[in-house]
């Protein structure tokens, strides 16, 4: 059975995956396993996400900014089925 992994980004984090709270054991080697553009775009999600999200009012101060996040993250999500999709029961879970 394949192990869920969800997409998702939350203050703090600049790795927007679930595997962030695994055990260091179970963690997938993800430079083995994604291309190295799909990486960084991951951590560039992750660090806009960070950059723009109030973290008071859970805004993103514009709806450009707001359009942008959710655009890139079903963008990744999409990538991340065509290269990992068979590893794993992927989520996409966008700031509310």
């Amino acid at each position: 059975m394949k192990r869920e992994l969800l997409l998702c980004v939350d203050y703090g984090q600049f790795w927007p995956l679930s595997d962030i709270y695994w055990d260091n054991s179970e963690k997938p080697a993800w430079e083995h396993l994604i291309s190295p553009e799909l990486y960084s775009r991951l951590v560039a999600w992750s660090v806009y996400f960070n950059q723009y999200a109030n973290e008071e009012t859970g805004m993103f101060g514009s709806e450009s900014y707001r359009k942008w996040f959710d655009l890139e993250g079903v963008s990744l999500y999409n990538e991340l089925k065509e290269e990992v999709g068979e590893l794993f029961n992927l989520k996409l879970k966008l700031w509310f």
